[in-house]
C-alpha cells in the first residue's frame, strides 16, 4: 500500500512539475506574442498609408494617400506655405526630401502639378551664396546650349 502511495505521489510531483513548466512556456509565448503585436501596432500607421482598410479588405498602393506616382517615385505636393528650410524638414520627417530635377521630363511633370501655386525644389545656395547645390550635394548643371 505504501509503495502504491509513493508511486502516486511521485507521479503527482512529476505532473505538477510538468504543469509548471508548461504554464511558464505558455506565459513566455503569450508575452512574446504581445511584444510582437505591439511592434506591429506601432508600424501599422505606415501600413495604413500604403494599404488602407476599405470594407474589411486592404487596398495597397505604391504611394501613400495624397501622394502622386511617376515611374517608381512618389511625390507629395504640399499646400502649406512654409519656408524652404521648414519644407525640407517636413519632407525628411516623412522619409523623403525636396525634389531634385535632373531631366526635362521630370521638370515637365513637376511644372504640370505646380501651375496653381509655388513649390520648393531641392536646390539651394544656403551654404555659399551663388553656388547652387541640390539637396544630395551635387552642383546645379547649367545648360551649355
Amino acid at each position: 500500500m505504501n509503495k502504491d502511495k509513493d508511486l502516486l505521489q511521485r507521479d503527482y510531483n512529476n505532473l505538477t512539475e510538468e504543469n509548471k513548466k508548461q504554464r511558464e512556456a505558455y506565459n513566455n509565448s503569450t508575452e512574446q506574442l504581445q511584444r510582437d503585436l505591439d511592434a506591429v501596432v506601432v508600424k501599422f500607421p505606415v501600413l495604413d498609408q500604403y494599404c488602407s482598410l476599405r470594407s474589411q479588405k486592404r487596398v495597397c498602393r505604391p504611394c501613400p494617400e495624397g501622394w502622386k506616382q511617376r515611374n517608381s517615385t512618389c511625390y507629395y505636393f504640399s499646400t502649406e506655405r512654409k519656408s524652404w528650410k521648414d519644407s525640407r524638414i517636413d519632407c525628411l520627417k516623412q522619409g523623403a526630401d525636396l525634389v531634385i530635377i535632373e531631366s526635362k521630363e521630370k521638370q515637365d511633370f513637376i511644372f504640370k502639378d505646380t501651375r496653381e501655386g509655388y513649390y520648393w525644389i531641392g536646390l539651394s545656395d544656403s551654404e555659399t551664396e551663388g553656388t547652387w547645390l541640390w539637396v544630395d550635394g551635387t552642383p546645379l548643371q547649367k545648360d551649355k546650349g
